[in-house]
């Protein structure tokens, strides 16, 4: 007996341990029967409720030195205000790479421009932040300088990619108390034998045993699919969701592999143009690929505390059973 409640209490306090949070990633932050369902059956009280992008554009606008906000969030459904907010900013490695680049003044332009969306939509500033850049080895200076300004103002997490964790001795530790692993969008699109969303043969090319970081991580977790159209000139485009009907049962398409299709014939598809010879990769994901992708980080020495999912998309959310994957995980 008394094994029996030890055992269960153990089990009750792992559960506890993982907090799941969503990503909404759209401009516009609706709320719907969906939503309501999937952030019930996880249990999660928490968005990363994207505000908006920073990009480096060729020619000045806005700003004199071409540095501009953009997507930005325009509306928020009220029932959100009932969840914990995390605004993200999503940053461009470009940015850092202008020559005339002012950092305080960059800094300043992000935290007025955080303070207004949320003043605006939830009433209140928000202390908690999310800063998602891709940064390298060239930018890291610039990109840890931003952080610094920005943690005067804001307790910050940050993203932090697969090869960040491997290479960080080249790319650096941002200077901050935490992170974000995306353990999304770790492959090459034009490899057409590889799914670029998610590959647990990918992220152990990155992660073992022994790998360590020294901030704790969150970790992010996509549930989106997506169609890699590759021209002739081994150009990309991308088609939000992978419909496998659309091609099986459709004579402009020839099935190559599992998750390979040809276009045989010049065609319309969801407003692309695909001609005679483009390729097409499905990238759909498994729970088996999701749930062993995040086992190979939680065998690492990685401190890692909630799950993060990518994002709250309706198609994506109905298409799967969320509180069976919460709980293999």
């Amino acid at each position: 007996m008394l094994l029996l409640l030890i055992t269960t209490s153990c089990s009750q306090k792992d559960t506890a341990k993982k907090e799941i949070s969503f990503y909404h990633w759209k401009s516009k932050a609706e709320f719907n029967n969906q939503y309501q369902k999937s952030l019930k059956s996880a249990n999660a009280n928490k968005i990363y409720l994207h505000y908006f992008d920073i990009i480096s554009e060729h020619e000045p606008n806005w700003y004199d030195d071409g540095i501009v906000p953009t997507y930005v969030l325009k509306s928020v459904a009220k029932e959100y205000k009932e969840f914990e907010i995390v605004p993200v900013v999503y940053i461009t490695n470009r940015v850092f790479q202008v020559s005339n680049l002012e950092i305080q003044k960059l800094s300043n332009r992000i935290r007025d421009l955080v303070n207004q969306i949320s003043l605006k939509h939830f009433n209140k500033k928000i202390s908690q932040i999310q800063i998602d850049c891709d940064w390298t080895e060239s930018t890291k200076y610039a990109y840890f300088e931003l952080l610094e300004n920005l943690g005067e103002e804001f307790d910050l997490d940050v993203t932090i990619r697969l090869h960040q964790i491997k290479f960080k001795e080249r790319t650096g530790i941002p200077p901050v108390k935490k992170g974000t692993l995306m353990l999304y969008n770790v492959g090459d699109l034009k490899n057409m034998n590889q799914n670029s969303i998610l590959q647990n043969s990918i992220v152990k090319q990155y992660i073992d045993s022994e790998t360590k970081y020294p901030l704790p991580l969150n970790i992010a977790l996509p549930l989106f699919s997506q169609t890699v159209v590759k021209n002739k000139d081994n150009e990309i485009k991308i088609i939000k969701n992978a419909e496998r009907t659309i091609f099986k049962n459709d004579p402009h398409f020839k099935q190559v592999d599992v998750k390979n299709f040809q276009v045989v014939k010049d065609t319309l598809c969801k407003g692309f143009y695909l001609s005679e010879g483009y390729e097409i990769k499905l990238e759909e994901l498994s729970d088996a690929e999701i749930v062993n992708s995040y086992q190979t980080i939680k065998e690492s020495k990685l401190i890692t505390n909630g799950i993060i999912f990518y994002h709250m998309d309706e198609k994506s959310l109905s298409n799967i059973n969320l509180s069976e994957l919460v709980e293999k995980l």
